[in-house]
């Protein structure tokens, strides 16, 4: 989509913030201060989206009647009412997408500003995988602008599946997505954990260590059939569910040979896995829990929390300071897991669908 970075003379953080991402921002970008800013100048050259640090109101609804995405970085309070996005750095509300530090582009190496101002991105790995094209609205925020920018990239790219992870708080994107045919699949649950002292446990006969190349037809046989039944994929039912619990196979291969996750941690009953955990690592202090399973013919014997306090206690011995996990809403018995090791909730989403 053609970006415009209209700049206003607003020295400050905001206008710093719009600089940084200018520079990050690389493809089908332009530049322009507010005094040279025309109505003819965003149709020539066929304008989409609008990236600035202040606008007067009268330009937000000037690009609002041309159906062009505005996205500010500046007060929320301030331009929330006008602006389709609002990238507020020094907000404190951490309940809002695009609000605090973390949405600094200058001082968040890992914020991903181009996917954000692009609004929407078609999937390669999921389009071949599946058999047909996926697109996910990276932007995480809809208005009915926003939609009007999608529904164009959604016939350009003959797009059949949209995936849009929403915040549960954000009640205007929630009732957007409805109205525009997104329906609801899943609860998306992000549990966080500060790691300082190591948790008590006893592994009895079991051994902790980490999953070999020979463990693999183990582990993709114990995810098999009954791994799956909690996730979107499977209660949306567009999806071939040979293809939904293949990909779940390949995921805990992949984190055993590190193609996806870096590694997975097993729990073995005379060398053989009963429990697995396959692990990321963001940065030399963090890391993020990928897939967790523990076989069938072994579950209510608190495996899940031996291996789980295995992991952490792993972890602190590498110094890691931070572990977080995602689950489903449906997943009771991952909630009460995370939860009992003193995991607590960081956030909650919603998972939409809308199948073209």
């Amino acid at each position: 989509m053609k970006k415009l970075f209209v700049f206003q003379y607003n020295q400050d953080v905001y206008r710093d913030e719009l600089e940084c991402a200018y520079e990050k921002v690389v493809d089908n970008k332009a530049k322009l201060d507010l005094s040279l800013l025309t109505v003819d100048y965003l149709i020539d050259k066929g304008i989409e989206i609008v990236i600035t640090n202040c606008l007067p109101r009268e330009w937000y609804f000037t690009l609002r009647g041309l159906n062009i995405v505005t996205i500010t970085f500046g007060d929320r309070g301030r331009f929330s009412d006008y602006s389709d996005i609002v990238i507020d750095c020094l907000s404190d509300d951490d309940k809002r997408y695009f609000a605090g530090k973390n949405y600094s582009v200058r001082q968040n190496g890992n914020l991903e500003i181009g996917e954000i101002v692009n609004l929407i991105q078609k999937l390669e790995w999921d389009s071949n995988y599946f058999g047909f094209n996926i697109a996910y609205l990276s932007c995480m925020h809809l208005t009915e602008n926003i939609m009007h920018r999608i529904e164009k990239f959604i016939r350009r790219e003959d797009i059949r599946l949209v995936e849009y992870l929403c915040n549960c708080h954000d009640r205007r994107s929630v009732r957007v997505a409805e109205k525009n045919g997104f329906q609801f699949v899943d609860i998306r649950l992000t549990y966080k954990k500060i790691l300082h002292e190591k948790e008590s446990i006893s592994l009895d006969k079991w051994t902790f260590n980490r999953a070999t190349e020979n463990d693999i037809p183990t582990l993709r046989k114990m995810v098999s059939n009954e791994f799956y039944k909690d996730s979107r994929y499977f209660f949306d039912d567009n999806f071939d569910v040979e293809k939904i619990d293949e990909f779940y196979q390949d995921w805990v291969k992949k984190g055993v040979l590190g193609q996806y996750d870096d590694e997975c941690w097993c729990l073995y009953d005379n060398k053989v896995p009963v429990a697995f955990c396959t692990l990321r690592y963001e940065n030399q202090k963090n890391a993020n829990i990928g897939i967790f399973g523990i076989d069938r013919k072994n579950q209510g014997r608190r495996l899940g929390e031996k291996l789980l306090c295995s992991v952490l206690n792993m972890l602190i011995d590498r110094n890691i300071r931070t572990i977080s996990v995602v689950t489903q809403g449906r997943n009771y018995y991952a909630q009460r897991l995370y939860q009992g090791v003193g995991f607590r909730t960081e956030s909650t989403q919603l998972w939409y669908h809308k199948w073209i």
